[in-house]
C-alpha cells in the first residue's frame, strides 16, 4: 500500500502519553481521514529516513505529511483541523486497526515534565518542508 498517496500521514511521539492520546484523538475526529505512525515505530523510522535530511530531527513535533509538503507543529494543527473539519459530514466509523495502541516508553509516559515540554514545543515551534517523496514509499 502507498501510505503517502492514500491518504495523510500523522507521525507522532510514541514515547509520550499525551502526543499518543493527541493521535487517538486525530484520529477519531479525522473518521480514519489519517494513518498514525510513530516516530520510534519501525515503519516511522522508515519514513523519516526517507522524507526528512539525515541532519534533521524531526522527532521535535508532529507531522502531518500531505502530498510533497510537510507540515510540523502549529503548521500541523491547522492542517489537522482542515482534515477534521472535512471530515465532519462522513457517518462512517475511522479505522480501529490503525489506532495507537499504546505509548512505547512508559518511564517517559509517567514523566509530566517530558509532556509539559512536549506541549510547549507543539505550540512553539511549526515548520513547513517540501519533500520529496519516491513514487514508492511501500513498507
Amino acid at each position: 500500500m502507498d501510505l503517502v498517496t492514500n491518504r495523510p500521514i500523522l507521525i507522532y511521539d510514541d514515547t509520550c502519553s499525551s502526543c499518543t492520546i493527541f493521535a487517538k484523538y486525530a484520529l477519531k475526529f479525522s473518521k480514519g481521514q489519517i494513518h498514525c505512525i510513530g516516530h520510534f515505530s519501525q515503519e516511522g523510522e522508515k519514513l523519516r529516513k526517507r522524507i526528512f535530511p539525515s541532519s534533521y530531527d524531526a522527532t521535535e513535533m508532529f507531522w502531518i505529511i500531505k502530498e510533497n509538503r510537510a507540515f510540523g507543529g502549529r503548521s500541523g494543527l491547522f492542517q489537522l483541523l482542515v482534515l477534521i473539519l472535512r471530515a465532519m459530514p462522513i457517518r462512517k466509523n475511522y479505522a480501529k486497526d490503525n489506532l495507537p495502541k499504546y505509548c512505547a516508553n512508559n518511564e517517559d509516559c509517567k514523566n509530566k515534565m517530558h509532556n509539559f515540554k512536549r506541549l510547549y514545543n507543539l505550540l512553539r515551534n511549526g515548520k513547513k518542508l517540501n519533500i520529496k517523496i519516491p513514487n514508492s514509499t511501500k513498507y
